[in-house]
């Protein structure tokens, strides 16, 4: 990993860590590979739609959308609790839904996936992008640029956070944290106080 994206990536989760609070294929392609881990969902829990790593990196290139990567491992039980508790919130999963391409990798996995012109394993490719635990998410632009990433289980309000802050690209303009003081200055901390961003 290159000195500037490892700066950028430990600003990218420094920023996130302090502030948190106490397309269709054409013509006869199969369809994307679809991955779901978790059995049927618990009462209220949203399902989402998680694509194998290069179905999603050709869906988000193709519909133009940002991807969140989930790096997971069968063994971690805070994994299985962040499925359930923050991908199964509804209003998450209703954004994550309406505004990302979402793709799963096994940080131990063998399987190949394909970035940035390379052929990797998907546990070459969790060490590529410098995950040192498990869960760990990573947000990618839609051509597939990695923005950065977060080590270990985020709640849903944190989470929304995140997403909107990558959704509406404003990392362009500043910085994680500045995004949230922005929002709880407004009054929009919580998930609720801005659906439409």
């Amino acid at each position: 990993m290159t000195h500037s994206r490892s700066r950028s990536l430990a600003l990218f989760v420094a920023a996130a860590l302090l502030a948190l609070p106490a397309v269709a294929p054409a013509g006869d392609a199969p369809p994307p590979k679809r991955l779901n881990r978790s059995a049927t969902p618990a009462p209220g829990e949203k399902k989402l739609d998680w694509l194998a790593f290069d179905a999603a990196s050709a869906r988000a290139m193709s519909e133009g959308k940002h991807v969140i990567v989930d790096i997971y491992t069968n063994w971690c039980g805070w994994c299985k609790v962040m499925e359930r508790e923050t991908y199964g919130n509804p209003e998450v999963a209703d954004y994550l839904t309406q505004n990302f391409v979402l793709a799963k990798v096994n940080g131990e996995s063998s399987a190949k996936i394909h970035w940035k012109g390379k052929e990797l394993t998907e546990r070459q490719f969790a060490r590529e992008v410098g995950v040192t635990g498990f869960p760990a998410t990573y947000f990618l632009k839609p051509d597939l640029e990695l923005l950065g990433g977060v080590p270990g289980f985020i709640r849903a309000p944190e989470f929304m956070l995140m997403a909107r802050y990558v959704n509406i690209k404003w990392y362009e303009k500043g910085k994680l944290a500045d995004y949230i003081k922005e929002q709880r200055a407004a009054g929009g901390s919580t998930p609720a106080a801005s659906k439409t961003q």
